[in-house]
């Protein structure tokens, strides 16, 4: 279940979040990918545990220059600080543009047979650890 974030609290979450993340060279700002929107729903879903601290700073921030209050705010409330850089982040690279941009198709299934040989078994990786043995201190004796 999204979190409910008022009308005002996602056009504030906006501003936050552009001066976070400006657009830069291909990159697109924060809320060219909507990361006020849809994806802060996403986010707050999979960690509700941000949003009593993203609400908080979204609050005391409210209407006060973005960059100086966002530095006050690192000073002052670090949770709520980290809930908004949070949020603003983990919108941002669940943006399917984003991702593109950024050759990172997202994560997938890797196949993995239990009964195969590791290559790092022969390749030669692991020779000279296995060569030169086990190194290992003796774990002090409680008195």
């Amino acid at each position: 279940m999204a979190a409910r974030l008022s009308d005002d609290e996602r056009a504030w979450f906006k501003s936050l979040a552009d001066y976070l993340i400006p657009a830069a060279g291909k990159m697109p700002a924060a809320s060219a990918v909507g990361v006020h929107e849809g994806l802060l729903d996403r986010t707050l879903e999979a960690r509700p545990d941000l949003v009593e601290d993203l609400k908080r700073g979204i609050a005391s921030t409210a209407g006060k220059p973005v960059g100086p209050t966002l530095n006050a705010l690192m000073k002052e409330d670090e949770a709520a600080f980290q809930a908004i850089s949070l949020a603003a982040s983990g919108g941002y690279y669940m943006a399917p543009d984003v991702r593109e941009r950024l050759g990172y198709p997202g994560q997938g299934e890797a196949a993995y047979d239990p009964h195969e040989t590791p290559e790092y078994l022969t390749n030669g990786m692991i020779e000279r650890v296995a060569r030169r043995g086990p190194l290992y201190r003796p774990t002090p004796k409680r008195s």
